[in-house]
């Protein structure tokens, strides 16, 4: 799965010059026009806007829409025929969805908490029919309860991810002897560590601003200029910014320690037992993904099956085994595979998450403020 799906963060101008580029694809025919690629490697798909029910238009991430074991389980108990196409970004699903005007032919979508919020806002989703998912019963209470959509009234969180350590093991311990704890700990070291943090102004400046004693979501200047001066004074240690290019030279030992997003980390990590994911112990970043169903679905009623279908625990387990991801649903948590089990850090623990932060929702004026501290500390100008 390639993490740099969580470029949605940086919510700046690109995005609605993307939304308004992407109105010109609008289409006022039978189908929509979508430039991502599908599982099969195409350029350019067209869904029908008018589709018959025995067909379900997915629209997600690709560890959600391309695990076949899944969608065919699905066709044969429901005989409903499952087609999934990829996006790797909200940016990209929120740009099509605004260019269709609720007709993109997706009856399914898989929106990060975040984007929720966003999409609730402009009117693109549509309410769940709360009769038609009785498995609702297998999620974790606290996670229909979030932010984002309070009362899940029109998503349902599917996946737990987080923001952490992936560290080498033998070189952590033979050049600084002590394991990483908290945040604190790459400062305290910065002389002998070479790291990495990921390219994402909102989770770095966010880790910051928390160390600091302030929200991930702060708005005021003088807070977000702190938080800059202390990053600065990581640079001896920065290796680079960079959200997927770390794997390969953290396992040679080339790097130490990288901040990263626990998809990523958790699979490298299940592969290489040099390798560990860490959450810090002073709290980090924390988000979810959802399912949910666009306005001007099609295939109401399959859409509802598919979400019933995902919360069974059986098949939670599956997804969560595919993606390295936590899951939201509490009677999977003991059918996810052992290796994936015996990660602490797959999901945090009550303490963690009571010092933790999820990003939200900022204005385009206070974006501009992140990203110019951001510009300043990638390119050195301090």
């Amino acid at each position: 799965m390639q993490i740099s799906r969580r470029k949605f963060l940086r919510q700046t101008a690109y995005v609605t010059s993307a939304i308004a580029s992407a109105s010109t694809l609008a289409a006022c025919g039978i189908f929509e026009k979508s430039p991502q690629e599908t599982k099969a490697g195409g350029d350019e798909v067209e869904r029908p806007v008018t589709q018959d029910k025995s067909t379900l238009y997915i629209y997600g991430w690709a560890t959600y829409v391309n695990n076949q074991e899944v969608l065919d389980n699905f066709t044969k108990e429901t005989g409903i025929k499952v087609v999934g196409d990829t996006y790797d970004s909200n940016e990209v699903m929120l740009a099509k969805l605004e260019a269709s005007g609720g007709r993109s032919g997706y009856s399914i979508i898989y929106p990060s908490d975040y984007m929720v919020t966003q999409m609730r806002d402009l009117k693109l989703l549509a309410p769940l029919n709360k009769k038609l998912l009785p498995n609702i019963k297998n999620i974790e209470p606290n996670y229909l309860d979030l932010p984002h959509d309070r009362g899940a009234i029109f998503s349902i969180p599917v996946s737990l991810g987080t923001t952490g350590f992936a560290y080498n093991v033998e070189a952590v311990k033979s050049i600084i002897g002590e394991e990483p704890l908290d945040w604190r700990y790459l400062w305290d070291n910065k002389e002998k560590l070479r790291i990495t943090l990921v390219n994402d102004p909102r989770e770095v400046i966010g880790m910051a601003l928390h160390i600091l004693g302030h929200s991930y979501n702060t708005k005021e200047i003088v807070k977000i200029e702190k938080a800059f001066q202390k990053l600065q004074e990581l640079t001896p240690a920065i290796a680079n910014f960079t959200t997927d290019a770390w794997r390969e030279p953290l396992a040679s030992g080339d790097l130490m320690i990288c901040m990263a997003f626990s998809g990523d980390a958790i699979s490298l990590a299940r592969q290489d037992p040099n390798i560990k994911y860490v959450l810090p112990n002073n709290g980090t970043s924390i988000w979810t993904d959802t399912m949910a169903i666009p306005r001007g679905a099609s295939n109401i009623e399959g859409a509802h099956a598919w979400i019933n279908y995902v919360m069974r625990p059986e098949v939670a387990a599956k997804i969560s085994d595919a993606n390295s991801f936590g899951t939201t649903n509490k009677l999977a948590k003991s059918m996810i595979p052992d290796d994936l089990k015996a990660i602490k850090a797959l999901e945090p623990s009550q303490a963690i998450t009571a010092k933790s932060d999820r990003i939200t929702k900022l204005d385009p004026e206070i974006l501009q403020i992140y990203e110019g501290f951001w510009t300043r500390l990638t390119t050195g100008l301090g």
